[in-house]
């Protein structure tokens, strides 16, 4: 399979300013992972990503760093702004409750394959991802993805369908990025789960505080965090909007 790059990043929901979404474009720099603003406690981060061009999606690879779950879906960079995204892979667990309580294996590693993709979006050329995180089981601390790799079901001798060019992206302090270990969650374990999160409700605040990710020094955040707020992230020639 070959791998696609990822070009730039069309809109976010937060980020913390030491770790911005923009680190997601850099899967092996070791510049850090994609956190949400400490401020923000909606519980959700999302992200709408630009691919290099428009290629059946094989293969996602994702580094977790404190999300409970991830949701993916798929679109093109020529729909209308009011055309909604299809579902490529279903709301899926990346850390269990138990987990989530102790602040344990925060940084795993999910590999998902087309096997794991719903069939109307499976096969299908896309160069639009739109990644959706919750943590619904507690508020108290920043997360994110540690890193995000895409690769295409077309083998690399294949014609590619060629889609927008991509800015420039903006220099960015590295910093360093943890080890990372595959992980399986069994399907009763993540059943009897998903039903203590639909009991307790999708936000429910939980007491106590856990180890970070990642320590980064404190300091105050410059952005604006709203639960159903967008950025809309500058490249070349165009003026950010919120």
């Amino acid at each position: 399979m070959a791998p696609v790059k990822i070009s730039h990043v069309v809109s976010f929901s937060s980020q913390d300013p030491k770790y911005p979404v923009e680190n997601l474009l850099h899967p092996e720099s070791q510049r850090g992972p994609w956190l949400s603003c400490p401020q923000d406690k909606s519980g959700q981060l999302k992200v709408e990503l630009q691919l290099e061009r428009a290629v059946p999606i094989g293969y996602i690879d994702v580094g977790n760093c404190g999300c409970a779950f991830l949701q993916i879906d798929v679109g093109r960079s020529s729909w209308s702004l009011d055309r909604p995204f299809v579902t490529l892979l279903p709301a899926t667990m990346l850390m269990s409750l138990a987990d989530s309580k102790q602040g344990k294996n925060r940084s795993g590693v999910r590999m998902f394959k087309d096997d794991d993709f719903l069939a109307p979006a499976s096969g299908e050329s896309w160069d639009r991802l739109r990644l959706t995180c919750s943590q619904p089981f507690t508020r108290h601390q920043s997360f994110g993805l540690a890193f995000l790799r895409v690769c295409s079901s077309l083998d690399s001798s294949d014609d590619p369908v060629v889609g927008p060019s991509a800015p420039e992206s903006s220099g960015l302090r590295q910093e360093h990025q943890g080890h990372f270990r595959a992980q399986e969650y069994p399907k009763a374990a993540a059943a009897r789960d998903i039903g203590a999160f639909s009991l307790h409700g999708a936000f429910s605040c939980l007491q106590g505080s856990f180890s970070p990710c990642s320590k980064p020094k404190k300091q105050p955040c410059r952005i604006r965090c709203q639960s159903s707020g967008e950025h809309r992230v500058q490249t070349k020639g165009a003026k950010v909007k919120e």
